[in-house]
C-alpha cells in the first residue's frame, strides 16, 4: 500500500519521482526495491520511478528529465517553449541544457545540451526549472531553420517573454558573437528594427515570407497611425512613403458584425488620410502566393502615383 503522502509526491510532478523523494517521506529502500520487483513501480530514468499504472506524459517526461539531470539541469530549447506557451514545439523529445561536467547517459527521448557557457538564470513554471526565456530562444536558434526560429521568436515577443530590445542587450552582454544561432537571431532583429509590435498571427507572418519570396519592398509592421479621431492604430503591414497598408485579418465568421462594423469604420478613417487598407481574411491561405502578387500591383501602382505631380487641390466642402 502506498501511504498518502507518497502519492502526494507523485501527483505534484505528473505521475514521476526521483527515489530520494519517495524515501524521504517514509517509503524505505527495501520498499522501494520490491514495489520496482513486483510492477507496482517501473523505472523511467535512473535514479526515477513513476506508478506503473499511471501513463507516462509529455509533462511526466519532462518532470523526470528534470530530476535526472538533478540541480544542474535546465529544460530548455523546444521543451522550455513548450512549456512557456510557445507553439508548433517538438514533443519526440525532451530538451535539457547541462553544464559541461554532466556525464550521465541519457534514452534517445533526451536531448542533452552540454555547454561551457553555462547560464543557470532560470524560472519556474508550474513546478518545472526552465531555463530563461533567452536561453531557450539560443536553443530554437541553434535547432530550428531561420523560418521556424523567426516564428517561435515572434510568438515568445507576443508572449511578452522577449523584446527585440532584450534579445539585443542579451547579446551584447554576454558577448555571444560566435556562438551558434547568433547570425539567426541577429537576421531576426534585423528584420524587427523600427518595428514596435509583434506580428499579432501566422497569417501575417506566413503573407510577409510570401512578400519577400517575390521580392516585394519590405514593409514596415505595426505602423503607427493616429486617426483623425485621435486614436492611435497599429497597421499590420504598410508602406508608410505611398500610405498602402495590409491587414490579414479574421473573417466574418470568427468575428461577426460588430468586427466587421469596426474594420470597416477603421478603413475609412485611413481613407481619410490617404491610405489604402487591403483587407485579407483565412481564405487567403488557399493561394498566398496570388495574394501576394495582388498587393505587389497595388503597390506599384501606388508607387507610380505617388511620382506623379500632385493635380489642383479640390475644392473643401463645407
Amino acid at each position: 500500500m502506498i501511504s498518502p503522502d507518497i502519492l502526494e509526491v507523485f501527483a505534484r510532478q505528473y505521475g514521476v519521482a526521483a527515489a530520494h523523494q519517495v524515501t524521504a517521506v517514509g517509503m524505505s529502500r527495501s520498499m522501494l526495491y520490491r514495489a520496482r520487483r513486483t510492477g507496482v513501480f517501473d523505472d523511467v530514468l535512473p535514479g526515477v520511478v513513476r506508478i506503473a499504472s499511471t501513463p507516462l506524459s509529455y509533462r511526466g517526461r519532462a518532470m523526470a528529465t528534470q530530476l535526472f539531470t538533478g540541480p544542474d539541469g535546465l529544460l530548455s530549447g523546444w521543451s522550455g517553449g513548450r512549456l512557456a506557451g510557445l507553439r508548433g514545439m517538438p514533443t519526440q523529445t525532451i530538451h535539457v541544457t547541462v553544464a559541461d561536467e554532466f556525464r550521465r547517459d541519457a534514452p534517445p527521448w533526451i536531448d542533452i545540451h552540454r555547454t561551457t557557457w553555462w547560464d543557470a538564470d532560470s524560472w519556474s513554471i508550474d513546478a518545472f526549472v526552465v531555463a530563461s526565456p533567452m536561453r531557450i530562444l539560443f536553443g530554437l536558434a541553434q535547432a530550428f531553420n531561420q523560418h521556424r526560429f523567426e516564428r517561435a521568436a515572434e510568438d515568445a515577443w507576443h508572449l511578452g517573454l522577449i523584446t527585440p530590445t532584450s534579445a539585443a542587450d542579451y547579446l551584447a552582454r554576454h558577448r555571444c558573437r560566435g556562438k551558434d544561432g547568433v547570425s539567426k537571431i541577429e537576421r531576426w532583429l534585423d528584420r524587427c528594427d523600427g518595428q514596435e509590435r509583434p506580428a499579432q498571427s501566422n497569417l501575417e507572418r506566413s503573407l510577409l515570407e510570401e512578400f519577400e519570396r517575390i521580392g516585394l519592398q519590405r514593409p514596415v509592421r505595426q505602423h503607427p497611425l493616429v486617426l483623425p479621431s485621435g486614436e492611435l492604430i497599429h497597421l499590420d503591414i504598410a508602406w508608410p512613403a505611398i500610405r498602402l497598408a495590409v491587414e490579414p485579418g479574421a473573417s466574418w465568421f470568427h468575428g461577426g458584425d460588430l468586427r466587421q462594423r469596426r474594420d470597416q469604420g477603421r478603413d475609412r478613417a485611413c481613407a481619410e488620410l490617404g491610405w489604402l487598407i487591403i483587407r485579407f481574411d483565412e481564405t487567403m491561405r488557399d493561394d498566398l502566393h496570388a495574394a501576394a502578387v495582388q498587393v505587389a500591383r497595388v503597390h506599384a501602382r501606388r508607387t507610380a502615383d505617388h511620382r506623379t505631380p500632385p493635380s489642383p487641390s479640390p475644392p473643401k466642402f463645407s
